[in-house]
């Protein structure tokens, strides 16, 4: 008998459930000449913010640097399929270390005095200045920066003008809008590297094509050019040293020469034992210092080379090319996702709103 009245309201809550949901349904139709209108608002903001919303470009590299494994290639290949490095080389500065160094400081600003052309050829300017000069904004943007832009203005009567900075910058006393352009690099490079095939792929969003491929190049030859002068610093100070070395060589060499030389030609007829030990320890010296200048010289060619071999390699698989179509803003997605939204606040203002609504003005 329980069980039987058990079942019966549950059959019961079932259909109530059912009903309400219905009814919900029946509402939300009764009420679809509003939640069109809602969509209808919805497309218009979606489509107004799409078009006011700046271009963006997207350009993008793909290199695969050297690397020196200095483990067996088996192991190394197991390794690499696990998703693990046994690169135990001495660097250090290696491929997992490319974000932080495109993203850092110094990098960004050695692309400061970079020239950049826009597409249609009207500006030519660097790309500091293009970066703080020349950037499109959303209209919105002006509004929210009015009462900022008012409250600094307000206390700079107050305080009084603060001076800019004359003079070149200083990396390391930059000012604020320089900073926010080093801010803004530092989180728009982007640089994922495969960790199995040593694959770097860098990208980067800028508002003009031609601009956005000429900064990507430059950020890939800038990268190219630190990793060559990092590996390569050792050997060239090795070889600068061995260079002044063997230039001092070289002097002592010829200078001793040219003593034996006037020596041996002053006293040419004479045949005094004196004389004759004399020539032969000025031609001992001249050979000693001939082999010591000689073997100087041979250790500078080796430096050399040893400084061409450390360059490193990088191959270029994928190059960077000027986009031809935008990558932002996706006036479809915003279209959608603004018809979505106000379809769901629509609904919800329906169904719940307006009788939560009506339940306060009653209860005032």
């Amino acid at each position: 008998m329980t069980d039987t009245h058990n079942n019966t309201n549950n059959t019961s809550s079932a259909a109530g459930s059912d009903i309400d949901l219905t009814a919900l349904l029946i509402r939300l139709w009764n009420a679809r000449l509003f939640l069109l209108k809602c969509c209808a608002a919805g497309a218009v903001l979606g489509l107004i913010v799409g078009f006011s919303i700046p271009k963006r470009y997207s350009a993008s590299a793909v290199l695969a640097p050297e690397s020196e494994q200095k483990v067996g290639g088996n192991v190394s290949s197991i390794a690499s399929m696990m998703g693990m490095s046994l690169d135990n080389s001495v660097d250090a500065i290696n491929a997992s270390m490319f974000p932080e160094v495109v993203h850092s400081t110094p990098f960004i600003f050695g692309l400061f005095d970079l020239p950049v052309e826009t597409a249609d050829g009207k500006l030519r300017t660097t790309l500091l200045d293009y970066m703080l000069n020349h950037q499109k904004k959303a209209w919105w943007s002006y509004i929210t920066e009015a009462p900022f832009k008012a409250l600094g203005w307000c206390i700079s009567l107050v305080a009084g003008k603060k001076e800019e900075p004359t003079g070149p910058l200083q990396m390391y006393n930059l000012p604020e809008k320089e900073r926010a352009v080093v801010k803004y690099f530092a989180n728009g490079i982007t640089v994922k590297i495969d960790k199995k095939t040593g694959k770097t792929e860098m990208g980067l969003e800028m508002q003009d094509p031609l601009v956005v491929a000429t900064v990507m190049n430059a950020v890939v030859e800038h990268l190219k050019e630190y990793m060559s002068d990092y590996r390569t610093s050792k050997a060239r100070q090795d070889a600068e040293n061995l260079s002044v070395i063997c230039d001092q060589r070289k002097a002592d060499y010829y200078r001793i020469q040219q003593q034996y030389a006037a020596y041996a030609d002053s006293n040419k007829n004479v045949v005094l034992q004196s004389v004759q030990a004399e020539r032969e320890r000025l031609q001992q010296e001249m050979q000693l210092a001939y082999q010591v200048y000689s073997q100087v010289a041979t250790q500078l060619e080796a430096a050399r080379i040893k400084e061409q071999q450390a360059k490193p390699v990088f191959a270029i698989i994928d190059p960077v090319t000027v986009p031809l179509r935008k990558s932002a803003p996706s006036k479809a997605k915003l279209l959608i996702g603004f018809v979505f939204l106000f379809g769901c606040a629509g609904s919800a203002w329906e169904l719940f709103g307006r009788d939560t609504c009506k339940r306060l003005r009653s209860s005032m």
